[in-house]
């Protein structure tokens, strides 16, 4: 288990940007919370499947011992009672075990989607609609959940009755015959049968059940795993003095598709340089960088980079922890750095109104924070790492226009003035200030 949870967590952090855009949050929830761990279940029953066999047919010749051939009519009452009925009710349970995980993740995905934004449901008093939906999807799990409970309850019903009814079918057989019951042999064949009933109808079916459920978990992960990953187009050297060249790369998000993404992009950004990227939204700014990331799948030409490159993203990504916590991101703390990232990104006063300053506490998705709070501790995140290349998704448009040109003037141009740059903007006020200038279009 261990080792299937490890593979499936570094397989989330290799999933591409389009894998994860086709993959829920309740479904990565519902995969590691409930289908991995039914591999220590199976695993725990899985040696009856060959143990039942062997069991039955040395019990049976210790029953023929006391009873003669009358052992064949309560061995194989047994066998039928339990064998092909608890196969059966194996299949459906698989079936059920599907149902119950499709109707979780959407239980999840809905609750996790409710939980994101929950401050606009409670601005515009959406509670009463969402309950519903809530109630709606969880009665949609409940009722697939009671159809399985139903059929646990056959199933223990069944080895309950298996092991009287087979021994009263013994006796009874025996009697038929002509022969007589003694309390030593009823005792006897009680025991064997308790014995073998509790492999044929209860750890055996078990494990049927189980290794049923696995197969399904098995399909799910096997489907998790088999998603795309990020593929290594981009080639990273540990020259510092590369910084990033793009060489006749075409590229497109979807396979086979009849547009590209990216059309024959040359350019090359030597350390010290600015590179700013300007067009229209959705002409390919981001995606150029995403390139750059290795996220966005190449077809055609190479792109070839300084093995340390910082990215700050166009949407601001915060985790909950400390200020300080979210811009360190894992780095160790150089006081000196530290001051001065936080005064070339305008953190400084942010601080200083901040009840705790750099340790306040940030909400999950920055949510107790302004946009320009959240845009700002995004790129201080970034600058603070030592890299070679800086990918700056348009860092500036989250803030004011004073606030905007000193990120510009202290950070971008100031700070990172000997690193490789280049920056997605819309505020063609700063182009003049630019080693090159590209415009992307259609």
């Amino acid at each position: 288990m261990l080792v299937t949870r490890n593979t499936y967590l570094l397989q989330i952090l290799r999933l591409s940007k389009t894998a994860t855009g086709h993959t829920t949050t309740g479904q990565v929830v519902n995969l590691l919370s409930n289908d991995v761990s039914r591999f220590d279940k199976v695993l725990m029953f899985l040696h009856y499947v060959w143990i039942m066999p062997f069991q039955t047919v040395l019990l049976t010749y210790f029953i023929w011992q006391f009873v003669g051939i009358s052992a064949l009519v309560g061995v194989g009452a047994l066998f039928l009672q339990t064998v092909p009925v608890q196969g059966y009710l194996g299949k459906l349970t698989s079936k059920l075990r599907l149902k119950v995980a499709l109707r979780t993740d959407e239980r999840v995905r809905l609750m996790s989607e409710i939980i994101s934004g929950i401050q606009v449901i409670k601005m515009y008093a959406w509670e009463k609609p969402f309950e519903k939906m809530v109630a709606l999807a969880r009665k949609h799990e409940i009722d697939v959940v009671k159809q399985a409970s139903y059929l646990r309850g056959v199933y223990f019903s069944a080895m309950v009755f298996s092991e009287r009814m087979t021994l009263f079918l013994t006796l009874l057989a025996y009697v038929l015959l002509g022969n007589h019951i003694t309390p030593e042999k009823v005792f006897s064949l009680a025991q064997f049968y308790n014995i073998m009933q509790l492999t044929m109808a209860i750890f055996y079916p078990q494990a049927i059940q189980f290794a049923a459920e696995a197969k399904v978990s098995i399909k799910r992960l096997e489907d998790f795993l088999s998603l795309e990953e990020t593929v290594a187009v981009t080639e990273r050297t540990g020259n510092s003095k590369l910084g990033i060249t793009i060489s006749g790369v075409s590229a497109s998000w979807e396979a086979n598709s009849i547009t590209d993404t990216l059309s024959q992009i040359n350019l090359n950004v030597q350390p010290g340089q600015l590179c700013v990227v300007i067009g229209p939204v959705g002409a390919g700014k981001s995606s150029l960088l995403q390139a750059i990331l290795k996220e966005l799948p190449l077809y055609k030409g190479t792109i070839t980079a300084s093995s340390e490159v910082s990215y700050a993203s166009q949407e601001p990504w915060l985790f909950v922890g400390t200020v300080r916590q979210n811009i360190l991101f894992g780095q160790p703390y150089n006081p000196k750095r530290y001051n001065e990232v936080v005064k070339v990104c305008a953190l400084k006063r942010d601080f200083e109104l901040f009840a705790n300053g750099d340790k306040t506490i940030v909400g999950e998705r920055g949510v107790s924070l302004s946009g320009g709070q959240r845009a700002r501790i995004n790129l201080a995140r970034a600058v603070y790492r030592e890299s070679d290349v800086y990918l700056l998704d348009d860092p500036l448009s989250a803030v004011d226009t004073h606030v905007g040109k000193h990120l510009f003037e202290e950070c971008i141009t100031s700070y990172l003035s000997g690193k490789a740059r280049i920056l997605v903007t819309h505020q063609l006020q700063h182009i003049k200030y630019a080693d090159h200038i590209v415009i992307l279009n259609n």
